[in-house]
């Protein structure tokens, strides 16, 4: 058994060197600690904003401007479709074909892929100097 003496002075037996290992280890204990504590409430905001009702509906500017383009890119894609399938059927069948095999071809398929690729980098830079 122990006695209340020595269980005082369990750390007169320690060195200097473990008695700096043991507060090294202390204060990383701590930032862990913290750091979890960080993320925990970072999560609970990340909750309290995505209960917000409508919160999908806000969007920025650049994202209207963005999404109307590419509503407009579409209309006319597909009024290109219509337009040429009313003005003749066999032109609509080469038209077809034409627009097919321009992305079907490989390197505008490759050219495609990076486009796509870099469209998150992209969109990055362009919110960069917003922030």
């Amino acid at each position: 058994m122990i006695s209340k003496k020595e269980e005082s002075d369990s750390f007169i037996n320690f060195t200097e060197e473990k008695l700096s290992e043991l507060v090294k280890a202390n204060d990383a204990l701590d930032q862990e600690e913290a750091r979890i504590r960080n993320e925990e409430i970072e999560e609970e905001v990340k909750r309290r904003s995505d209960k917000k009702p409508l919160r999908r509906l806000r969007k920025s500017p650049l994202e209207i401007v963005n999404r109307s383009l590419f509503l407009l890119f579409l209309g006319s894609f597909l009024f290109s479709f219509v337009s040429v399938y009313a003005t003749s059927r066999w032109w609509f069948f080469w038209y077809l074909i034409s627009a097919f095999s321009c992305i079907l071809y490989i390197p505008n398929r490759k050219a495609l892929k990076e486009l796509l690729d870099a469209w998150p980098n992209i969109m990055d830079l362009i919110k960069g100097p917003m922030k």
